[in-house]
């Protein structure tokens, strides 16, 4: 009898130390970040696209599309109006991490890079379920212009893997490489890219 008191009470000590602790860590972690203080959002890719598809909207491009889909490689011209934009926007709109929803779950730095030239925005997601991993925004230091956006995605769900790397260098290239695994059947590897002409 003496043996399951002795029991029960260091089981209960050890569960009010394990729930102080991990509500102390909570306190402290939301003490860092409180996005109701913060004004303003994260990088829009949605606004930056929208500004830049007015900046440049009846401009005609030219494309030459380089697609590999699983080491079978074919590569074709297109123009304004043949390229796949739904699917290319869809793909980076899924990115986008202005949502207020985002505020405190991102670690932000910006950094100048002189080997480049450039000055960089960089977000990091703090919680690896996060869909959007990393997003990088590199500017030229003087004008502020933007020189490239590059982003990393990760999802996991119980049947599907999915890994995307995305760059986007205003009016020289856009390139997707997606990596998807699923439970059965083989995995996809896709490089998708488009130089503009």
């Amino acid at each position: 009898m003496r043996i399951n008191q002795i029991s029960t009470v260091i089981l209960l000590v050890t569960s009010v130390s394990v729930l102080f602790l991990a509500c102390k860590k909570k306190n402290i972690e939301d003490n860092e970040c409180d996005a109701s203080k913060l004004k303003g959002t994260y990088y829009s890719i949605r606004q930056f696209t929208r500004d830049h598809c007015d900046m440049y909207k009846g401009t005609p491009y030219g494309f030459k599309k380089v697609s590999v889909l699983n080491d079978k490689k074919d590569t074709a011209y297109e123009n304004i109006y043949t390229v796949d934009w739904p699917m290319i926007l869809k793909t980076f709109f899924e990115t986008d991490i202005s949502d207020r929803k985002y505020l405190c779950h991102y670690n932000f730095s910006l950094f100048e890079d002189s080997l480049t030239d450039t000055r960089n925005y960089y977000y990091e997601a703090k919680d690896q379920n996060l869909f959007t991993r990393k997003l990088i925004v590199s500017t030229d230091p003087e004008t502020e212009k933007v020189v490239s956006i590059y982003i990393e995605t990760e999802k996991k769900t119980m049947f599907t893997y999915q890994s995307q790397k995305l760059l986007y260098m205003p009016l020289k290239v856009i390139q997707i490489q997606r990596y998807e695994k699923k439970l059965f059947g083989s995995p996809q590897n896709l490089f998708l890219e488009y130089h503009f002409m």
